[in-house]
C-alpha cells in the first residue's frame, strides 16, 4: 500500500497561520515537499504554525527538523 503525505500542499493542505515569515523562506515551504526549501523564523521563541487539512487525516508520524535552535521544549 502506497502511503501519501497528506501534509503536502499538492494534496490540498495549507499553512493558515505562522508566527513569523520571511520573504525568501515563507511558511508555505513547510509543506511544499521540496527538501531544499525551508521556513525561516525570526529567532524569537516560541514559533508556531498551523496546517489545515481539507479532509480527516490519521497522523501516524510527525517529523520536525530544526537547525541552529537553542532548544526544543515539549
Amino acid at each position: 500500500m502506497r502511503k501519501i503525505d497528506l501534509c503536502l500542499s499538492s494534496e490540498g493542505s495549507e499553512v493558515i497561520l505562522a508566527t513569523s515569515s520571511d520573504e525568501k523562506h515563507p511558511p508555505e515551504n513547510i509543506i511544499d515537499g521540496n527538501p531544499e526549501t525551508f521556513w525561516t523564523t525570526t529567532g524569537m521563541f516560541p514559533q508556531e504554525f498551523i496546517i489545515c487539512f481539507h479532509k480527516h487525516v490519521r497522523i501516524e508520524r510527525l517529523v520536525i527538523q530544526s537547525y541552529f535552535g537553542k532548544q526544543i521544549l515539549h
